[in-house]
């Protein structure tokens, strides 16, 4: 079913043009710097290791099915088609490069290299053992052991295909981060948030490998899809969204899902309907009061649940799991744990003073905190956040005072309980950078949910803009977003 252009623009939300040309230039820009740099990425990514035949075919033949799929999957819409063939590259290309940075910059000292280590020693039992070598338990670490184990019986060994494949799966989260978008917030700056979730460089490099960072983002869109469609129509399809990437999830990083779980829970505490408040002498529709009824304390039970569950999170860091420490102690050691090398921080810093810190956790690392290269990368990027949130600083301001919104409530509590947990638990910036692209797409969508107000010259430039081709003939089009 469909929406049409009347619904989702709303004509009293002005569309500015010199903002969406911005956005589809940007996207312009980065297609050009993809293909230029292509012979030199293509080159870390076949050549980096000797014998890779295998990956002379299958790599291409990702690449296509990818394209193939993504042409279909945006067929009504011109700017996220070109957007999504834009990702397309550029995730290939971020992709080969951390390939590159992880051989000959650390050595073969990163994860995806232990686990398809660890995929080609279950493919090499697998001749005698069969399907049996891949045992229990189907989460976290051992689940991608099992997956690359699995990808190098059929594919042999052929680490940048498995690093292709790996990349392709955050670029399809980007696509169910958009239709969440839109979804949620029909007025909302569309092109920019697109333009964030899809080719910002954190949730580019950092997720276009072998790992768990690749898997959990399609995970956590189809969570936020389908909390989005719940809180539009209260819809049964998106209560099984939901609880699909709640479930993958904790396959993969359990505590992630309690935080997710405790956000999807904090709307049906002190949210409203995005009807607004009943006119007075009224009363809320016995259908919504059953619905909350019933679904709220079904919801808090997961939370209950899955905080349980996510405890391992604290205890796997800790030396023996000793269940008297209390939450406190844990904490401090995993930050102890994770200060190491040339990116760590927040040494000798108390576990109160870190809380206080954790609003921050999008801008991190500070000037003062560089010494390293990664820091320095963080940090420039960290500068850029800043600059779109001063730029946006009305929208994000009116976003945040209707907290109540079911969705941006969902949104914001999600932002400030991940920003505590790891905030006040890690101390190294690789990591922290790794980890907080988990918390991004909801902080874009925060920033994007209002479209850009109008300032002295958008009266001059929206009155052009009735005359852009562009958008009147590619842009209108892509408003029909299929539910």
């Amino acid at each position: 079913m469909g929406i049409t252009a009347t619904k989702a623009i709303h004509n009293r939300v002005p569309i500015d043009p010199h903002n969406v040309a911005q956005c589809v230039e940007a996207v312009r820009l980065a297609a050009v710097a993809a293909i230029i740099t292509s012979p030199f990425w293509l080159h870390a990514l076949l050549f980096t290791f000797s014998d890779q035949t295998s990956s002379f075919i299958c790599v291409p033949l990702l690449a296509i099915v990818g394209a193939a799929v993504a042409l279909y999957f945006t067929q009504t819409d011109y700017y996220l088609r070109r957007l999504m063939m834009t990702g397309l590259v550029a995730h290939m290309a971020a992709s080969s490069t951390f390939l590159w940075v992880a051989y000959f910059i650390y050595y073969g000292a990163v994860d995806a290299f232990h686990y398809w280590t660890i995929g080609l020693q279950l493919a090499d039992r697998f001749q005698l053992s069969g399907w049996s070598v891949f045992q229990p338990p189907y989460w976290s670490s051992n689940l991608i052991y099992n997956i690359c184990g699995v990808a190098a019986v059929l594919i042999g060994d052929a680490l940048p295909t498995l690093f292709i494949a790996f990349a392709l799966v955050p670029l399809a989260g980007a696509y169910l981060y958009y239709r969440a978008f839109t979804a949620a917030f029909p007025d909302g700056d569309r092109w920019l948030f697109g333009l964030l979730v899809v080719l910002s460089p954190s949730l580019l490099f950092w997720s276009s490998f072998v790992g768990k960072d690749s898997l959990i983002q399609i995970f956590i869109a189809l969570t936020f899809w389908g909390f989005a469609k719940v809180t539009q129509r209260h819809s049964f399809r998106g209560v099984l969204y939901s609880a699909a990437g709640l479930a993958g999830i904790v396959l993969i990083r359990a505590h992630v899902a309690a935080i997710l779980a405790i956000a999807m829970t904090f709307p049906y505490v002190v949210g409203r309907s995005r009807a607004g408040k009943p006119r007075k002498g009224t009363k809320l529709p016995a259908e919504l009061v059953a619905r909350r009824i019933i679904l709220a304390p079904v919801l808090m039970g997961c939370t209950y649940f899955l905080i349980f569950q996510a405890r391992t999170f604290l205890r796997s860091n800790t030396s023996g799991g000793n269940d008297t420490m209390s939450a406190f102690q844990e904490a401090d050691l995993v930050t102890k744990n994770s200060q190491a090398g040339g990116s760590a921080f927040n040494k000798g810093t108390s576990l109160a003073l870190r809380i206080v810190e954790s609003p921050f956790l999008m801008f991190r690392p500070f000037p003062w905190e560089i010494r390293s290269w990664l820091a320095l990368a963080a940090a420039a990027e960290s500068f850029g956040w800043i600059l779109v949130y001063v730029a946006r600083r009305r929208e994000i301001w009116s976003t945040l005072k209707d907290w109540r919104d079911p969705y941006v409530g969902f949104l914001l509590m999600y932002a400030i309980v991940f920003s505590i947990t790891f905030g006040a638990s890690i101390s190294n910036f690789g990591l922290l950078t790794r980890e907080r692209i988990m918390m991004m797409p909801a902080v874009f969508m925060l920033t994007c949910a209002q479209r850009k107000l109008p300032t002295r010259g958008s009266p001059k430039r929206l009155k052009e803009g009735g005359r852009m081709t562009f958008l009147n003939r590619r842009a209108q089009p892509g408003l029909n977003f299929r539910r």
